[in-house]
């Protein structure tokens, strides 16, 4: 196929806005009547709450209101509803919020925060997923089994488990009988931060009883719409929520945050905006997490290499609440094998609750914890049968006519991961090995991915498609632009299904709920997918309507009528035409009477055929797409420090279609840089009583512009999926996935030395490698 607008490198449509310090976000919007929110955050991990004194608080300057939990009824969450604005009876973590204090300005409000006095009484707390597992773990909710959730959701009365995904194919019993070589490992995946370079905040107003304004920093607005209208018992048509740029989400800012507690508290002020932005520290300690597992895997093979039985465990550190991690715990056990086909499978995964931050989606969604696993055990089963991991990768990879474990039989549209895996294995392996001397250990590694949205059967995405009177179109989705560049990919589709040039089309840079199309929510990587699907629907019907319209002002067959952008012509009479930008209001005729009808038309799509997993099984058409990847690194490894630097990074990935070669391979590039953070250096750490040590840049590090590896491969296979807009499908979590165990099993061929943990602690590394290397590759 032949394109002119997809397959380009166009500039980022945002990218003016933002470095010219024009872009909006909500930390820049002011009202009339604005009134400033701070929030008293629990020291405790796990505490009830005998008494709260706001006295004083009150009474302080340019206070207008205090709110505590105290007669609060209300729960909220999109999944399962366990979580308070703020907290009632009890604290669960250290940063809950316990009182909000609403003032004239934030310096003031937050004065009085310092004044409110709060007795407690502490409780024993866990915040290991082990610990919580056990039968005699310290229960956070004593009402686990009362809350009210959506079908599908697991939990086990009296303990810490809020929901329990199993998965199960074939006899794994039988599968580990009938295997000649048997790997069976521990692995642990750290609670992260999101980090995202906006923190997050929220504005509400509430203009009467049943009607609320909110702007916010979120990837779902119309989730948020819903969870609002729930707690308050409100129509949905009376709840507004805008959404400016967003300064990064990572999924920190997917499902719900902070939403809830500031329509709630500025419920209390009526017709006054409250605004609540959180500092660094909050952000941390009082929004989301990411990660957080200890698992258990053990593999069967045949000595020849195939593939048996797998058996794996996953246990979720998720938190204080439920609600945003649920998912996740289910998303994870859907790709516990890796890419690559088992007979018998046996998945049990772990959403427990812990005395810790809530944790929410995360860039990959589960897949990275799983895929550690898997890629490390299949680094360790190559070594152990005497073949390359390649080969064992080749072997089992799940392909066209292969089943997964789900069940779900993997189609030839799905991608072409052999083909990554080549690209992958010829960036890293075509150069020798630098030699091992007196300073550096070296190494390369490589590991598998596959990636599929997380969603609910019937989540969709709307499209807006409108037509100016110079030929300009006006094109309204409802994904939120983050960083990712969704406005440009959405732009290069629109004007490509519409045959005209990008400059021509202006995607909505603002969400409003009242206005723009509906969109589940941008997460799952899924935005090109869906949106750009109904804006393929949207433009189709647009060029019907013109071409209906040109039939009646022209007296010829649509049939005859061929639609060309600009212009539509007559398949039939050469000297016919017809500019398109004409119809743009309806056609005024000569004659003085109007023909057609303006060109305004909308496009909605969701992914057909998918389901809820299987009850038993926990499998079904439950997974909507599939994308395959490979991904690599290049290590050295200091012997007199233990410090790992990585030399070179690669990932190839089949996306389908490229859209815009520059957004894909930056999309590329930050998400390995993210699994390298994860992989070196990011770990969300708490002291003896339960609070978190290193909420800050000064202690929780992230990968700096210096940390950036000398070299940087990204390659694109492009294996068209027929169900994606131009054969496009999802790519910009998939990065992220399996830099982790690729760094990992570098280390490994460098110094011989598996590891089981991140992040990889340069002293426990230099301590097991003991001035020895045995590592072969």
């Amino acid at each position: 196929m032949e394109f002119n607008q997809i397959r380009k490198s166009l500039p980022r449509t945002d990218a003016l806005e933002k470095v010219k310090g024009k872009a909006t976000y909500v930390g820049d919007i002011k009202l009339p009547g604005m009134l400033y929110a701070k929030i008293l955050r629990s020291e405790y991990a796990h505490a009830k709450i005998i008494s709260i004194d706001t006295s004083e608080a009150e009474i302080m300057t340019g206070v207008r209101k205090v709110v505590t939990g105290k007669d609060c009824k209300i729960l909220f969450g999109a999944c399962i509803k366990d979580q308070p604005p703020l907290a009632i009876d009890k604290v669960r973590h250290a940063g809950e919020g316990v009182a909000a204090v609403i003032a004239e300005t934030e310096r003031q409000a937050e004065d009085a925060a310092k004044k409110i006095k709060v007795e407690y009484d502490p409780l024993p707390f866990v915040t290991d997923p082990l610990e919580a597992f056990k039968e005699d773990a310290p229960i956070i909710h004593d009402q686990n089994l009362e809350y009210c959730r959506v079908p599908g959701f697991n939990p086990k009365e009296g303990t810490n488990i809020f929901h329990h995904y199993k998965q199960t194919k074939g006899d794994t019993e039988k599968g580990f009988k009938d295997s000649e070589v048997i790997v069976e490992e521990e692995f642990y995946y750290p609670l992260l931060s999101h980090v995202q370079m906006e923190p997050h905040g929220c504005i509400a107003c509430w203009d009467s009883e049943n009607s609320v304004r909110i702007w916010a920093g979120t990837q779902a607005p119309f989730i948020v719409r819903e969870i609002v209208g729930q707690m308050f018992e409100i129509p949905l048509s009376n709840i507004k929520v805008q959404v400016p740029y967003l300064g990064g989400g990572f999924g920190g800012k997917s499902d719900v945050s902070i939403e809830p507690m500031v329509a709630y508290i500025s419920r209390f002020v009526p017709h006054h905006p409250v605004r609540l932005i959180l500092t660094r520290k909050e952000v941390f300690t009082s929004s989301l997490l990411g990660r957080g597992m200890k698992g258990t895997i053990k593999v069967g093979a045949k000595k020849d290499g195939q593939l048996v039985a797998l058996k794996a465990a996953l246990y979720y550190s998720d938190g204080a609440y439920g609600d945003t991690g649920c998912n996740v715990v289910t998303a994870s056990g859907f790709v516990a094998t890796g890419p690559y086909e088992y007979e018998h499978c046996d998945i049990d995964c772990y959403g427990l609750y812990t005395n810790t931050p809530p944790v929410g989606a995360y860039r990959g969604y589960g897949h990275p914890e799983a895929h550690l696993m898997s890629e490390r055990v299949m680094n360790i089963l190559a070594r152990k049968l005497g073949m390359t991991q390649a080969a064992l990768m080749k072997k089992n990879f799940l392909c066209d006519g292969k089943t997964n474990a789900v069940g779900q039989v993997i189609r030839k549209g799905n991608g072409d991961i052999y083909q990554c895996l080549d690209e992958v294995e010829k960036a890293l392996f075509t150069s020798s090995k630098p030699q091992e001397n007196d300073d550096y250990y070296y190494g390369r590694g490589i590991a598998g991915f596959m990636k599929t949205p997380m969603m609910l059967p019937n989540a969709s995405s709307g499209a807006i498609i409108k037509m100016c009177e110079d030929g300009t179109y006006n094109v309204s989705i409802s994904g939120i632009e983050m960083g990712q560049g969704c406005q440009t990919a959405m732009t290069q589709i629109a004007a490509e299904a519409l045959k005209i040039s990008a400059e021509k089309i202006r995607i909505s840079k603002e969400v409003d709920t009242q206005f723009s199309p509906y969109e589940w929510q941008t997460v799952g990587s899924i935005t090109t997918l869906r949106a750009g699907n109904a804006i393929l629907q949207a433009a189709d019907r647009a060029i019907q309507k013109i071409k209906e319209s040109v039939a009646m002002i022209a007296h010829k067959p649509v049939e005859d009528l061929k639609y060309e952008g600009e212009w539509v012509r007559s398949k039939s009479d050469k000297n016919f035409e017809f500019e398109t930008k004409l119809l743009a209001l309806s056609y005024l005729s000569p004659d003085g009477h109007g023909v057609g009808e303006p060109i305004e038309t909308t496009g909605h799509y969701y992914i057909p055929g998918v389901k809820f997993p299987a009850p038993v099984t926990g499998g079904g058409d439950c997974c909507g797409s599939w994308t395959f990847g490979c991904e690599g690194a290049e290590v050295k490894v200091s012997k007199k420090t233990g410090e790992v630097t990585v030399l070179h990074m690669a990932i190839a990935i089949d996306l389908g279609r490229l859209i815009n070669p520059m957004g894909a391979r930056g999309q590329m590039v930050g998400g390995m840089m993210m699994g390298y953070g994860a992989a070196l250096m990011e770990e969300v750490l708490f002291n003896d009583k339960g609070i978190m040590k290193n909420p800050n840049y000064n202690k929780y590090k992230v990968p700096k512009l210096s940390h950036i590896p000398e070299k940087l491969t990204v390659k694109f296979i492009e294996t068209p999926d027929e169900t994606g807009p131009f054969g496009a499908r999802c790519i910009a979590e998939h990065p992220a996935i399996s830099i982790p165990p690729a760094i990992l099993n570098a280390i490994q061929d460098a110094t011989g030395v598996d590891l089981f943990e991140i992040p990889v602690k340069p002293k426990d590394l230099l301590a097991k490698t003991g001035g020895n290397h045995n590592g072969k590759n």
